[in-house]
């Protein structure tokens, strides 16, 4: 089920939130969180009921090996152990076996058959979410709860599918706190709030710049290197608009159940490093990461080529947490490099500008790796990009502006009163949305302005702006297409 739907917005969470607050009100707290585990189960299960089978045998999995490190203390580092493996095996079976077996068929010669295996929707998030917890079971810093409180930890939907990565830390000792067994109409607006900006960046704002991204990676060959640009900087602003939106939406939508979400974004476009960059993107993934890999390697505790080594293996990790490619791999790498070149102060400036330009640039040219699926399909967008050429290829790409028709239409009647010569109409229509886009990468994001706005009890203009934004979102959900973040 996805959040930008009219079918979530209206009849499921509807359902979920009345019968959710109904039984806290009258303190039926465990039947409650039956529910909304079966709510969860539900949302999830709607992509395809066959996924229920793989987080339930996940979820029952770990938790035995939470009882057993419980019940049998002398081996607990045993079932630690086994945890990981199983954990990894599931991720590796369903993520990594066709990248694997090609790989040896590719190095070997050898002619194993691919199985083509559909990945399930969210494995690489539940299945980090698990792993945090039997660690910290195994440290003795996480509790043993009963098998609801479990289950509602790991299948909480606002963030099962593409994040924020929830600790148990965070959100245990949530579904018994005062504030998820009240209504509060004031979180509730401040989380209906979220989710409407969230869905703007996603509806009006991210599916805009999907579609010359879409068409130019599907017509590679025939960019030249202005429609190459171009392409690469709408999948850096769909990318950013499309994933910050979800976590808008995932946060606002637990606040609207008295649940406090970790904050995954903050404006990370406004960075002025890459080191600076991982501060502000993906955030509960970089904390995870940190917490869990780098600072059991060492961190930065053993010397200067180990802080490095284990900086590079971790953004190794990310980038293949990202996907079963080597594109994915390359990407984390530059990275790491990236970070490390932050962290030495190589690139020497005294104001911010030439930083921040400098950074958005290296973005720009690794997400077109990131977006890639192959390394020769990277190579071929890379050398598009930077051996020159002119094609006029650059009027295609800006013809797929077609979300909105009415505006075109009208941009394509000034253009031509104008300037009756002008053929660029469409090319030209993209660019101004590539600059009002950047601008508001650069204004304040959706948790300043849900936060300035209940300061200021909700302002009739700001209410009114909300209110024909989310009316237009309804009207394109039509378009309804998935969360980039789904493919991870």
């Amino acid at each position: 089920m996805l959040f930008n739907s009219q079918f979530f917005i209206f009849i499921f969470l509807p359902i979920c939130l009345v019968v959710w607050y109904l039984l806290r009100k009258f303190k039926r707290y465990n039947l409650s969180l039956a529910f909304l585990i079966g709510m969860s189960l539900w949302f999830y299960g709607y992509f395809d009921i066959h996924y229920l089978y793989i987080i339930i045998l996940s979820i029952a999995i770990n938790y035995l090996i939470s009882f057993l490190i419980k019940k049998i203390e002398k081996l607990k580092k045993f079932f630690l152990i086994t945890g990981l493996v199983c954990n990894l095996a599931l991720l590796g079976y369903f993520k990594y076996f066709d990248f694997f077996v090609s790989n040896i068929n590719a190095v070997f010669k050898t002619d194993f058959a691919l199985k083509h295996i559909v990945l399930p929707l969210g494995i690489s998030f539940f299945t980090l979410q698990q792993i945090s917890y039997i660690v910290d079971r195994y440290k003795g810093t996480a509790p043993h709860v009963n098998i609801l409180k479990y289950a509602s930890f790991v299948t909480f939907f606002p963030q099962l599918v593409a994040g924020p990565i929830v600790l148990h830390s965070t959100l245990l000792p949530q579904f018994e706190a005062e504030n998820a067994r009240k209504f509060d109409i004031n979180g509730f607006l401040e989380g209906a709030v979220r989710f409407i900006l969230g869905l703007i960046k996603k509806v009006l704002i991210a599916d805009l710049f999907a579609l010359p991204v879409d068409y130019g990676f599907d017509k590679l060959y025939y960019l030249d290197t202005p429609s190459a640009w171009i392409v690469a900087i709408c999948y850096t602003l769909e990318i950013y608009f499309d994933f910050s939106g979800y976590s808008d939406m995932a946060i606002g939508l637990g606040k609207m159940f008295g649940i406090d979400l970790p904050e995954n974004f903050d404006s990370p476009y406004k960075a002025t490093s890459v080191r600076d960059f991982w501060k502000r993107w993906h955030i509960t993934l970089t904390s995870f990461l940190t917490s869990y890999l780098y600072i059991p390697l060492g961190g930065n505790r053993k010397g200067s080529f180990l802080t490095a080594l284990n900086t590079m293996i971790v953004f190794a990790v990310s980038g293949f947490w990202h996907g079963a490619s080597w594109a994915f791999v390359l990407w984390g790498v530059l990275h790491g490099f990236g970070v490390l070149w932050s962290r030495r102060n190589f690139l020497k400036v005294k104001h911010k500008l030439p930083a921040r330009i400098f950074t958005m640039f290296f973005l720009v040219v690794t997400w077109t790796i990131f977006r890639s699926e192959t390394l020769n399909t990277a190579l071929i967008m890379l050398k598009k990009m930077f051996i020159p050429s002119n094609t006029g290829f650059i009027i295609d790409i800006g013809s797929t502006m077609s979300l909105l028709p009415e505006l075109k239409g009208l941009m394509e009647k000034i253009l031509h009163i104008g300037a009756p010569t002008l053929y660029m109409v469409y090319a030209t229509l993209l660019g101004v949305f590539i600059v009002i886009a950047f601008v508001l990468c650069n204004l304040k994001n959706a948790r300043e302005i849900t936060a300035e706005q209940k300061q200021k009890n909700y302002s009739f203009g700001f209410i009114i702006c909300l209110g024909v934004a989310f009316a237009l979102c309804v009207i394109y959900m039509t378009r309804v297409s998935t969360f980039l973040y789904f493919n991870f």
